[in-house]
């Protein structure tokens, strides 16, 4: 049947899929692979773990306190960037050097604890170390083995285990790839463990040498203790003893029995990844499995034996990493045996000692971190413990990623109005700002630090942009200081990024701001709404009632604050579309002037390409603009020092041309705002019509009706055309904008 057809196809694919995936082996055929290629089969969690971070690459990302290396892992390339986790940089490459810590360590020694505010992105940041696990080790380079134990039926091994002839044992070299009808019991080994883990130690560890002699392993890499010091689980070391003592020493007629297969980390199915919730119990136990009617079936050998099953969160975690999420919320008496596990690499349980290889990680927030500090046996946690500091985002750039990617995961990117995400993280991270010390930054500096305000600082930290008031050499010192700023009281517990609004509470003010009917979509206006209501909520939120300091902390005034932040942006906007922005004009007349400067300094003339006549510097150019400046002091000092900073720049940037608003936003602004102020009126006056050109169109009525002529409807139309197809406004929401815009300003 045709409809069948699709069906076959899928059966094939899958059929050819399981073969290329070596999915089942024999030990032998393992055993051939493994000393093929010992580097892609030995790896320890902490190597495994490891080799994922520099399977999917770094990126080099730049920030306005320098370089850093963002690992593409935590982009989820697997899932186009779904659960991806904004910023968080510096943690990032923390876990990665602690994981080369724990390899030549040779074992994982310590827990790492991810420490942070609540809504820091620690639980996503492990969530993607586990989805990144599952990917891994789906691709044949992250291929991974466990093994199971196989006893044939009795057609197939004739006579009782350990009593066939020796032509009957040498019928078949392993019974790995037997048909199910021909297998009475088949038991995976506990723990995941590795197959190599079959061989007894010390051949273990000759076999191990050699390879490393022969230069297949890394000699820069010491071998992992699991794989030189570590045993079997308890009931894979029953079974294999009484088989060895069965088959009478024969290791050949042991390893028959094992079936070596693939196995891929699963968070869903708890296969290496796992994470425990805050509960009052141990986390691994073992139970007696001998009666289990699942292995019932076994020779009679084996049913002789009381055969124990470790179980519980550690076993499932074993090969991969175990989350302990939010661990102080635990007594800390439910998690006092993480500290000889973590050291030790193996629990203490009553009938047996379980040898572990797994990443240990938690997550705690900033205040139950505190407490444990207070603790009186904290000092031996401590020495078993990597505290990795995750602090909210500093820089509205990155903060506004999140919201983004939140509202278009959740489809709701065409309903956002321009400059909406960008109000929310601006307000966000002002209020997780602190007021900087001027007496921890060097004697030139501290005066620039001092009267830093809190969107100063903000700006410095998302764009590199140093106050516009600050001469050239004040904003070489305060950019030179940028590493220290953000690095300001990190070791103190109170440092900047560890209080403030969380992304967690605000993605609801997002949520509550899209459902408010007085506002199109997702508006600005909407958010500045809510961010009003938010702030009265002091008893619920902590952060709310930190004591104002010089402008920081002043979560009210912030709102009206990034309300006239967001008015700049839209008049901005508005006369661009009015034709009235030439962002090149001003640049052009700046270069011009300093042109002139130079050649008056060197009292020379200029060509005139016009006339074709030299001509001296245009001295009535340069005495407007340095009017239009308001030029305090001697006007030659200032002339001399835009020349030093142009010469400066271009030592530095040799063949490149001159960044003229870079390098001088404040005096390119200060040109535009006097051009604006000569058109204040004419910009007033279409604004007008364009809120009445929007209000008859909403109604439908004819906008001339409201005493505006065709000439002029159609200039307002004009403009509002720019605002949609320039700067992406939806006409629906324009009416609002324009209006709060005309309101506020004109």
């Amino acid at each position: 049947m045709t409809e069948l057809r699709l069906l076959r196809d899928v059966e094939d694919r899958m059929a050819r899929s399981f073969a290329e995936r070596r999915a089942v082996l024999s030990f032998d055929a393992f055993f051939a692979s493994f000393v093929a290629e010992p580097r892609r089969y030995l790896r320890s969690a902490a190597q495994y773990m490891r080799d994922c971070f520099e399977h999917f690459g770094s990126t080099v990302v730049e920030r306005p306190g320098g370089s850093v290396v963002r690992w593409n892992l935590f982009d989820t390339p697997w899932a186009n960037g779904k659960d991806r986790v904004v910023g968080q940089e510096e943690a990032q490459g923390a876990i990665y050097r602690l994981l080369h810590n724990f390899v030549r360590e040779r074992r994982v020694t310590r827990l790492v604890m991810l420490h942070g505010p609540n809504g820091s992105a620690k639980s996503s940041l492990i969530e993607c170390l586990g989805q990144a696990l599952e990917h891994y080790s789906s691709l044949d380079e992250g291929a991974v083995y466990r093994f199971n134990w196989v006893f044939p039926s009795s057609r197939v091994s004739k006579k009782r285990l350990g009593f066939g002839s020796q032509a009957e044992r040498d019928a078949l070299q392993s019974y790995a790839l037997l048909d199910d009808e021909d297998v009475d019991a088949r038991l995976p080994a506990d723990l995941r463990d590795h197959p190599i883990l079959l061989l007894p130690q010390a051949e273990r560890k000759a076999i191990l040498a050699r390879l490393v002699a022969e230069g297949k392993v890394r000699s820069d890499e010491p071998l992992a203790d699991y794989f030189s010091e570590g045993d079997l689980a308890p009931r894979s070391r029953a079974i294999f003893d009484a088989l060895l003592n069965a088959y009478h020493g024969d290791l050949q007629r042991v390893l028959q029995h094992v079936q070596v297969t693939r196995f891929q980390f699963s968070r869903r199915y708890r296969q290496g990844v796992v994470t425990i919730e805050p509960q009052l119990h141990v986390d691994a136990g073992i139970r007696q499995v001998t009666m289990d009617q699942a292995i019932g079936s076994l020779p009679a050998t084996l049913k002789n034996l009381s055969l124990y099953e470790p179980f519980g969160d550690l076993v499932d975690a074993n090969r991969g990493l175990i989350n302990y999420n939010d661990l102080l919320k635990k007594p800390i008496d439910a998690f006092k045996y993480l500290l000889a596990t973590c050291e030790k690499g193996t629990v203490a349980l009553p009938n047996a000692i379980l040898h572990l290889d797994c990443l240990f990680l938690a997550s705690s927030n900033e205040t139950h971190l505190r407490a444990f500090k207070e603790y009186a046996d904290f000092a031996s946690f401590k020495g078993r413990m990597d505290l990795v500091r995750m602090p909210y985002l500093r820089s509205y750039e990155t903060e506004r990623a999140i919201y983004d990617e939140h509202l278009a995961a959740g489809g709701l990117a065409d309903e956002v109005v321009p400059h909406a995400t960008w109000v929310l993280a601006l307000w966000s991270v002002l209020t997780r700002l602190k007021r900087p010390r001027p007496e921890h930054f060097p004697q030139r500096v501290r005066d620039v630090i001092a009267k830093l305000t809190p969107l100063e600082k903000a700006e410095l930290y998302a764009r590199g942009r140093a106050p516009r008031e600050l001469n050239a050499e004040q904003t070489r010192e305060i950019l030179a200081a940028l590493p220290e700023l953000l690095t300001e009281d990190q070791d103190s517990g109170e440092s900047e990024g560890l209080s403030g609004a969380s992304p967690r509470e605000m993605k609801q003010v997002l949520l509550n701001a899209l459902q408010n009917k007085r506002f199109w979509g997702l508006s600005p206006l909407g958010i500045l709404e809510e961010l009003r209501e938010h702030v009265k909520l002091r008893s619920v939120y902590e952060y709310l009632q930190t004591k104002r300091e010089q402008g920081y902390h002043d979560h009210e005034g912030f709102i009206d604050l990034v309300h006239d932040q967001w008015l700049d942006r839209v008049d901005s906007e508005v006369r661009h579309s009015m034709g009235m922005v030439d962002e090149q004009k001003y640049e052009d007349l700046f270069a011009r002037y300093l042109l002139n400067v130079t050649y008056a300094h060197k009292n020379e003339k200029l060509y005139n390409e016009k006339t074709g006549n030299y001509d001296p510097p245009d001295t009535k150019l340069m005495a407007e603009l340095e009017r239009t400046w308001e030029i305090a002091g001697d006007p030659e000092r200032f002339r001399r020092d835009l020349v030093s900073r142009v010469g400066a720049w271009r030592v530095e940037h040799p063949g490149d041309g001159i960044p003229w608003r870079k390098l001088f936003p404040k005096l390119i602004e200060q040109l535009e705002q006097d051009y604006y102020a000569k058109q204040k009126v004419r910009v007033k006056r279409q604004l007008e019509q364009c809120v009445v050109v929007l209000g008859a169109d909403h109604v439908g009525e004819d906008a001339t009706h409201r005493g505006i002529s065709a000439p002029e409807i159609l200039k307002a139309r004009e403009m509002l055309d720019k605002m949609v197809a320039d700067h992406g406004y939806p006409r629906g929401a324009l009416r609002e904008v324009v209006g709060a815009l005309l309101k506020s300003r004109y």
